[in-house]
């Protein structure tokens, strides 16, 4: 029996949304294919309250799913699921009531979490599942139970806004190999009920997600795009325009471009600027990112594909000097941080 009085909650399968099991990587299932029935009469625990966990959590709680939230005493955001109506219990005996488990943990607190307070506690049974490939892409945990992956693809606050206007985002599943052959139609289930199969929920692995999640950060999102903006900003500057003028012209107008390519494509993109805008971009583009970039890119995605990232990452995250919050104070006392500052409380003001 499940802890939730349900017989075997992965010995059957009622709902056979995938015309193959395993479904292959790159299979893409509709929300109207899916069905919520999987999760009927489950608890779910969310281990974690931050943006993304809140995300799930509510979201579920919204789709009729049992949530109960997983937290440490004390913590600012146990008390913000209290405030919020969600029922909260300590990690470990959330995690003892569950029938499912979404770790939604920081990568770097998973694997004492889940190894000191979650582990012990769960019957081989529990469905353990995860919103990004970390922890299990790199070893971070192990759990020889049923697990699946079920990655929205944007931020949490987004999601949450998404899906309390009716809509959601697209998202990313996959199972551990161990797993029963029924835990693809619970992840799917559980993917519908937080809002990411719109536009599609498209079948992956742990490591599929995860290194094309980082390399996409580091290459892209969070590395490659702020250094080209703080370059570019620097080299206005020194060039005698002002700091402002700057601000506004390399990051700024950014939206702009993304909300284009994020509608209507590259292509798309190309139709709706200036001729003057596009020939720049089609002509001088390429002379910015050349060989050389591409080269380190490439540097930069064998270092996640080996594991050195992770590593490096592990080892320095509280490092005084090298470490997460060191970086961020050295980056705010740069120019282009402190034009931001001047500028976006005119644009915003009262955020």
């Amino acid at each position: 029996m499940s802890r939730s009085g349900r017989p075997g909650i992965l010995s059957f399968m009622n709902n056979k949304i995938f015309s193959q099991y395993p479904p292959p990587a790159g299979t893409v299932v509709e929300a109207h294919e899916i069905s919520l029935h999987p999760l009927q009469g489950l608890k779910v625990a969310i281990i974690g309250y931050g943006t993304m966990g809140r995300a799930h959590a509510l979201n579920l709680h919204h789709s009729g799913v049992q949530v109960v939230v997983g937290s440490r005493a004390g913590s600012k955001t146990g008390e913000k699921a209290k405030a919020e109506g969600m029922d909260v219990l300590a990690v470990a005996k959330a995690s003892e009531v569950a029938d499912v488990v979404m770790l939604m943990l920081p990568d770097e607190a998973v694997a004492k979490v889940f190894k000191e307070d979650i582990k012990p506690v769960l019957s081989p049974e529990t469905v353990v599942g995860l919103a990004h490939g970390f922890a299990i892409a790199f070893d971070q945990i192990q759990w020889a139970g049923p697990c699946f992956l079920a990655a929205p693809k944007g931020q949490g606050d987004m999601l949450l806004a998404a899906f309390a206007q009716g809509g959601g985002v697209p998202g990313l599943l996959a199972v551990t190999d161990s797993s029963p052959l029924a835990t693809w139609d619970l992840a799917a289930a559980y993917a519908k009920a937080v809002g990411c199969v719109v536009g599609g929920l498209f079948v992956t692995t742990f490591r599929q997600e995860c290194i094309s999640d980082q390399f996409g950060e580091q290459a892209v999102l969070c590395g490659g795009v702020i250094e080209l903006l703080q370059s570019a900003f620097d080299i206005m500057v020194e060039g005698g325009y002002g700091e402002e003028n700057a601000y506004f012209e390399c990051v700024h107008e950014l939206k702009l471009i993304t909300d284009l390519l994020h509608r209507y494509g590259i292509d798309g993109m190309r139709s709706r600027i200036s001729g003057t805008a596009s020939f720049g971009g089609l002509t001088r583009g390429p002379r910015i990112i050349n060989d050389d970039v591409r080269r380190n890119m490439r540097e930069v995605l064998t270092e996640i594909e080996s594991g050195q990232f992770a590593r490096d990452f592990l080892a320095q995250h509280d490092d005084s000097q090298k470490g997460i919050e060191a970086l961020r104070a050295r980056e705010e006392n740069s120019a282009l941080v402190k034009a931001g500052h001047r500028v976006l409380p005119r644009l915003h003001p009262g955020k």
